[in-house]
């Protein structure tokens, strides 16, 4: 029975670190411009530089994670870039069409679930 515990404890570990490794790795090397001009849209100060320490925190929290290292700073780390990263592109009150701000929405409670799961590591 515990040895069931700790593996699925590592096995989840090792997902919300893909999660956010994963993403961190898409956006810092294909998606840059399109994030930055869109941080610039919503008047986010200095883009490049808040969206450069995104992904720094990104990578540090998920190799924490992944490494299970630190692991409380890695899913601390998560946890504040979740909630900034949602109140940066998911302003959904800004949005007119329906079906993006249903989107928009859903990407809310998507991250709310995430950070539940960072919640349980702790």
């Amino acid at each position: 029975m515990y040895s069931d515990h700790v593996t699925f404890e590592i096995v989840g570990q090792i997902m919300i670190a893909t999660l956010f490794l994963g993403t961190a790795i898409i956006n810092s090397t294909t998606k840059v411009k399109q994030h930055a001009e869109r941080m610039l849209a919503l008047k986010v100060p200095a883009p490049y530089l808040t969206l450069w320490i995104g992904f720094i925190i990104q990578y540090t929290g998920g190799i924490l994670i992944l490494i299970d290292f630190w692991t409380e700073l890695g899913v601390s780390l998560l946890i504040v870039f979740t909630i900034t990263a949602t109140l940066i592109f998911h302003r959904f009150w800004l949005v007119e069409d329906p079906l993006m701000r249903h989107i928009h929405m859903s990407n809310i409670y998507s991250n709310i679930g995430i950070l539940g799961g960072l919640i349980l590591l702790l």
